[in-house]
């Protein structure tokens, strides 16, 4: 089967955009400081100083990453902490860990070397190439990392391989406030889905890609429309509750004139291969109350029922509404869409309005959509008086302490300290880089409100209690990739969506023998913690 693009060429592209973008740096439209002062705050010791509102960035030992300083402080005292931890980023997400943000502040990475005096040697490497450096490294027994950061997705891959340190023992040791109810993930299966793999800590999460909606509001609320819009199908425009009313907002909107003078395409969702999955597995979760889940309770996947028949159906039916090139666009193409105007809303990564809705230094708007993009809950499926709106956390960057690390201890409290609310949210504001917010107190930082706008995220809030896990346990890699093959050999007309969901329903059937049934079976039932129970009122 051809389809134009390979799953790693489809990486390599949308990661090099990324990562030309954040080397740019994006600054936010302005700042305006919510607090004023520069040096610590009365009773604070460590975290950010040099600007107004530092004081939201700053620690005392009876906080999280004060708690990790101490420990670093320990370790010194008893001869145990190194002078350099090695750590593979994410390369198009450095810039926030180097940048100093905002003016007059220093670095994350300054602040750390100068509060522990131990080095951070940051090493590169973009979204195509880093899973297969983990994987060298754990094979040769390279030793060459304290710390890996790669896709959540494969979480369950690396601890399979045994390139990971399970956490636990650490986190109940120092107690990070990742779950904390105040400032903390929104809830706690978000918390068992992001920092939990088979009911351990196997990986810290630094990145919030929660799948979030977002759309064109000029052309949903012009007046022209929404008279047209109301006599084609019967009821107002406006964001759609349910999948019929999103399929419905994709067919109105194409071939009509957009906001550049040009033809329009309803639907601005990815369907390319790997960066299509996300917006499938929604529609897919969304089919059943709770949800709809990827494997029944016994491991057979539910791929080929009739419920996930129809939402293949469904899932391919978006093409018609796409871009003729829809099947190779990578979230670069997808965010261009927006952009320009060519497309009418989309479901994808939370930075785009950071990207897309911004004002160059002199004033002027970025894009043609910059102060015309609003964002809504996920459409989902409507059971009696009873909503199920679902969307999918899919991608987001995980941290691992790696297995080879002779500075185990020391590695977990780098990753509390650059991970936990205060720190977390100084890194996510700053606009070097494509790490999302994800905890409450990110949300309501305005450093992250004027770098990501407000309107959108307090509803990426409200979307990550709605999210499902995509797949993230062993195996997974040839799980999703025999779910791409067949859904582009639908999407291409080489297959029936049937005929495509009884093929990769087979092929996952035969992942699960390999890794084994008895072990595989019960992982996936763990994996129901994570899994939203949120249902709304219709």
């Amino acid at each position: 089967m051809t389809t134009g693009i390979s799953r790693r060429k489809a990486l390599k592209t949308g990661t090099g955009a990324l990562a030309l973008t954040s080397a740019l740096g994006i600054a936010p439209r302005y700042i305006r400081p919510a607090l004023g002062g520069t040096g610590y705050a009365p009773g604070m010791t460590g975290g950010a100083t040099g600007f107004p509102g530092a004081e939201r960035f700053q620690y005392n030992e009876s906080h999280s990453e004060g708690r990790a300083i101490e420990g670093i402080k320990k370790l010194k005292a008893e001869g145990k902490a190194p002078s350099k931890l090695t750590v593979l980023w994410a390369a198009g997400a450095i810039g926030q860990l180097t940048k100093p943000f905002p003016e007059g502040a220093k670095s994350i990475k300054e602040t750390w070397e100068e509060e522990t005096g131990i080095e951070i040697e940051i090493i590169g490497a973009g979204a195509a190439d880093i899973w297969t450096k983990i994987l060298q490294d754990v094979t040769t027994s390279s030793g060459g990392f304290d710390i890996y950061t790669q896709p959540w997705n494969n979480v369950g891959d690396l601890v399979e391989a045994n390139g990971a340190v399970d956490l636990t023992e650490f986190v109940d040791k120092y107690k990070p406030d990742w779950g904390d109810p105040e400032r903390g993930v929104v809830s706690k299966q978000v918390e068992e889905l992001l920092y939990k793999y088979d009911g351990r800590n196997w990986a810290v999460a630094i990145d919030g890609d929660f799948h979030t909606w977002v759309y064109n509001r000029a052309m949903y609320e012009d007046p022209k429309h929404k008279d047209a819009f109301e006599a084609k199908f019967g009821y107002p425009l406006a964001p759609p509750r349910t999948w019929e009313e999103s399929d419905n907002l994709s067919r109105y909107f194409t071939g009509v004139t957009g906001l550049n003078g040009v033809k329009m395409y309803g639907n601005g969702n990815m369907m390319s291969p790997f960066w299509g999955l996300p917006i499938f597995y929604a529609r897919f979760a969304s089919q059943a109350m709770p949800n709809h889940y990827w494997f029944d309770d016994d491991g057979n996947p539910n791929l080929d029922t009739e419920l996930g028949i129809k939402a293949a159906e469904e899932h391919i039916a978006m093409k018609q509404w796409s871009h003729p090139d829809i099947l190779s666009w990578t979230y670069a193409e997808a965010y261009a869409g927006m952009a320009d105007g060519l497309t009418a809303h989309i479901c994808t990564y939370t930075n785009l309005a950071k990207f897309n809705d911004r004002y160059l230094p002199d004033g002027s708007p970025a894009t043609a959509i910059t102060g015309k993009l609003g964002a809504y809950l996920p459409p989902g499926r409507q059971f009696g008086d009873k909503l199920v709106r679902r969307s999918a956390i899919y991608y987001n960057t995980m941290a691992e302490v790696s297995s080879q690390s002779k500075s185990k201890e020391a590695a977990y409290l780098f990753l509390q300290w650059v991970s936990s609310t205060r720190i977390y949210s100084w890194l996510c504001a700053n606009p070097g880089g494509f790490l999302d917010p994800l905890h409450k107190a990110n949300f309501a930082e305005p450093y992250v409100n004027q770098t990501y706008n407000k309107y959108l995220t307090e509803v990426i809030q409200e979307t990550a209690s709605r999210c499902v896990p995509t797949l993230n346990f062993a195996g997974q890699t040839a799980m999703d990739n025999a779910l791409d093959e067949e859904l582009q050999a639908a999407l291409t007309g080489q297959k029936s969506a049937e005929q495509a969901m009884k093929d990769a329903a087979r092929r996952w059937k035969r992942v699960i023998r390999r890794k084994g049934e008895d072990r595989m079976i019960e992982t996936i039932r763990k994996s129901r913690a994570g899994w939203p129970t949120l249902i709304d009122d219709a």
